[in-house]
């Protein structure tokens, strides 16, 4: 059996068995979706239609994948949950740290996801795509998005919230503190401080220097909000152009800096999604819901490949597809590589969307 009819089969069957009550046609037209993206690599219409095992001249295929991307009924939030659930079951007993960020796709598009932290890369839970180049996301729609990823994070968890200055809204802080979540933030260097009996003051007027890491204990922030106690750390690499402004609601130590460290592992995932991978940021689509429907394959297909990964490491399979002397590969990796060998030679394929925990 040829491979696309090998992938999209599997595929199919399990979409089947999650959306028992969907139109079968959607589901068909999404099993493709992830099918087209896994072999063409790529997120353009006409190299994702390629790949497909459908009759039809490639200008009528790609029109049926627009008509998908463009259709309503098909719900990110509904067609996605299976896979965010099982996603968050394999962090069952253990600290949850969510990264929120945004990055630019398209021509004139941002891209605001949650994802958790796993192995040095980050496992996407929730996005939503904005109009727009440049600026930031409006923090009510940054706590929509969080709250859409609450609904799936069992009660009692202990969950942490990592963010760059984007996310340092006192409003944003206000809700975390609700919700019960952890936070390590990161803030401008405008943004003002003080204690009790003390004056306001920026920031950057607190003169640190390049190699210094200050922590100043429990303050007050924000001038126009008086938000607080809060703790907080100021930390400047040495050779790195700028410091690190981070707040959190708990006592900052060594280990607050560790944890922010962790934001960083979601750039690793964009540059899978895009340049290392499926060339995200090239796309051509405009329309935010087409956009985001189109994140969803790629987001299914990544989930699956650091899944399956995960699985060929556990198992003692990675020396098949990674060398040992060196361990290059990704879990990422490691899972396209797998999945390319088990194609190769006619083996059965593997579904699954729950890595195994870190230990």
């Amino acid at each position: 059996m040829r491979n696309n009819l090998r992938i999209y089969h599997t595929i199919l069957g399990h979409f089947c068995k999650w959306f028992a009550d969907e139109r079968v046609t959607r589901l068909r037209n999404l099993a493709l979706l992830v099918t087209g993206l896994y072999l063409a690599r790529k997120v353009h219409l006409s190299l994702i239609a390629d790949e497909w095992h459908v009759t039809g001249r490639t200008p009528s295929l790609v029109n049926r994948l627009r008509r998908f991307l463009s259709n309503c009924r098909v719900s990110v939030r509904d067609y996605y949950r299976p896979v965010a659930e099982s996603l968050i079951s394999s962090f069952r007993g253990l600290p949850i740290r969510l990264i929120i960020d945004t990055t630019k796709i398209g021509f004139s598009a941002r891209l605001l996801m949650v994802s958790i932290a796993y192995r040095s890369r980050a496992l996407p839970l929730a996005w939503s795509v904005h109009r727009g180049k440049k600026g930031w996301v409006a923090v009510k729609e940054q706590i929509a998005l969080l709250r859409q990823v609450a609904e799936l994070i069992p009660t009692g968890s202990d969950v942490w919230l990592l963010g760059d200055s984007e996310f340092q809204h006192v409003p944003l802080l206000s809700w975390l503190e609700g919700q019960g979540w952890h936070y390590i933030l990161r803030q401008q260097g405008r943004v003002q401080v003080w204690k009790p009996g003390q004056a306001q003051v920026s920031l950057t007027e607190l003169g640190l220097k390049e190699g210094e890491t200050r922590y100043l204990g429990w303050v007050r922030l924000a001038a126009k909000y008086h938000h607080g106690p809060v703790s907080m750390v100021l930390h400047w690499q040495e050779g790195e152009d700028e410091p690190w402004y981070l707040v959190t609601d708990v006592e900052a130590t060594p280990a607050t800096i560790r944890t922010y460290k962790l934001r960083m592992w979601i750039e690793e995932m964009y540059g899978d999604m895009k340049g290392h991978g499926f060339d995200l940021e090239a796309t051509h689509l405009r329309d935010p819901d087409r956009l985001s429907r189109l994140v969803l394959g790629v987001c299914l297909v990544y989930a699956w490949l650091i899944s399956l990964g995960s699985w060929a490491v556990k198992n003692g399979q990675r020396h098949l597809v990674d060398r040992k002397s060196r361990r290059d590969k990704s879990y990422f990796r490691i899972g396209w590589s797998w999945l390319k060998r088990r194609l190769a030679q006619g083996q059965s394929l593997k579904l699954r969307f729950a890595p195994y925990a870190p230990k």
